[in-house]
């Protein structure tokens, strides 16, 4: 000690001989920590520099969303008639077709048959009236049978008679042209003489009062000649006209005779006037019978599906809610379940007002669930909707907004249609999700 403290300038020439030669390995080591702190910050710059340079452009060229929930189309099945719940054949999360049983069975022991029972006596009152027009009908055709008959046989009886009056007409006509061509005779025969007797009275062979004779007799054979052609015409004239009337009966027709009410033929026009009237009758009836019973039909169908009805699935979907149970009354329109209709989803994205800037209808978005681990979808932006807890459009009256009050918007993302529906989950409705919106920086 006392040797050092003595003679300090040989410690220091010993230190300073002993600087000069190889590093000891403390000094090493030091220089290893020195050299490895600088990499060390080196590295740990260049780490913040990246992930400085990532967060920007993620910044730039993306927008997360605050909150964000998948949403569904809710379907409600409620009871198209009122009665008791026998049958439910749809649990919760079950998926159902439409062509499938149907979802639930209605029983009404209590409907009301009043107007089918009123329409049905109407329909019977109706079918007595149908009954007795018929009858009637066939009446007035029995008539018009037997008065067919009466015509026919009346239509030959006159025929044989004018036939017997045109041959009896024909034979008197034939006398009177024979008696017409005697008295030609004769006249020709009375010309003869008194041209004779004339000749002969002129040269006084004879008396005057001879060739007289001949002359009256001249004229009486004249005047009968005239007398038998008018009896020819007048035979000729009735031969006509008879066989006029043979003509007229033989179609059924009168020419000499005024018809009664008792004439077969004017009592067949009436009958077939009458059983006209009577077929529209009938016609009537059964087209408004037929009309009544294809109503009390429809009416007998409708009380049949009223009083046992089956309620179907209107879509595809998943049962979201069961809100009966067998045994319940029912009424119209109370509501038996609820269906999801998983082919219309969306999801109702959350985030900060000033965020739209960037986003736009059809932005792409991709959606990460948190209750489906590793599970992503895809979808597009398709409407905007702002001013969420701070305006109620349609009000004239502006309510202030608070301060410091967030400022958020809700993007509608519809999700695409290749997307898995997510088996015995619902869809994925309900979940909640990280929504990363793709946009251009």
């Amino acid at each position: 000690m006392k040797s050092n403290l003595q003679h300090p300038q040989n410690i220091i020439v010993i230190h300073e001989h002993t600087s000069n030669p190889i590093p000891t390995f403390t000094q090493q080591l030091k220089l290893r920590r020195s050299l490895l702190a600088n990499l060390l910050v080196f590295a740990a710059g260049c780490g913040i520099l990246a992930f400085a340079g990532l967060f920007l452009y993620r910044h730039l060229t993306t927008v997360r969303s605050r909150d964000a929930v998948i949403n569904g189309v809710i379907v409600n099945v409620r009871a198209p008639e009122e009665g008791t719940l026998e049958e439910l054949k749809a649990r919760v999360g079950e998926f159902i077709e439409p062509t499938d049983a149907p979802l639930a069975i209605l029983e009404n022991d209590y409907l009301s048959q009043g107007d089918l029972k009123e329409v049905e006596k109407w329909l019977e009152r109706r079918q007595g009236e149908l009954e007795a027009a018929q009858a009637k009908l066939a009446q007035l055709q029995g008539l018009l049978t037997s008065a067919q008959g009466d015509e026919r046989h009346q239509q030959l009886l006159e025929v044989k008679q004018t036939n017997r009056q045109v041959a009896a007409a024909q034979a008197e006509l034939g006398a009177a042209r024979a008696n017409l061509a005697d008295a030609k005779a004769r006249h020709r025969l009375a010309k003869i003489n008194y041209g004779r007797f004339s000749r002969l009275a002129q040269q006084g062979a004879v008396p005057q009062a001879q060739a007289d004779a001949a002359l009256a007799e001249l004229q009486q054979s004249q005047a009968q000649v005239v007398a038998r052609q008018r009896e020819v015409e007048a035979a000729a004239d009735r031969v006509e006209a008879l066989k006029a009337d043979a003509r007229a009966a033989e179609l059924g027709l009168t020419l000499r005779n005024t018809r009664s009410n008792y004439d077969p033929r004017l009592r067949l026009q009436e009958l077939k006037i009458q059983i006209g009237e009577q077929q529209a009758i009938v016609q009537g009836l059964k087209r408004e019978i037929a009309a009544q019973q294809r109503q009390v039909a429809q009416a007998r169908r409708e009380v049949a599906q009223r009083k046992i009805v089956k309620v179907a699935a209107p879509i595809a979907a998943y049962v979201w809610r069961v809100d009966a149970r067998p045994g319940m009354f029912l009424g119209k329109g109370d509501r038996i379940l609820q269906l999801l209709d998983c082919q219309r989803r969306w999801i109702d994205v959350f985030v900060e007002e000033q965020s739209l800037r960037l986003i736009h209808p059809g932005t792409k978005a991709k959606i990460e669930l948190y209750g489906s681990k590793g599970k992503v979808l895809w979808g597009t932006v398709t409407n905007i909707r702002s001013g969420l807890g701070r305006l109620n459009p349609g009000d004239d009256q502006v309510i202030p907004i608070p301060e410091n009050y967030p400022r958020q918007s809700q993007v509608r993302v519809e999700l695409d249609a290749d997307q898995d529906w997510g088996e015995g989950n619902f869809c994925y409705v309900g979940y909640t999700a990280r929504v990363t919106f793709q946009i251009s920086p």
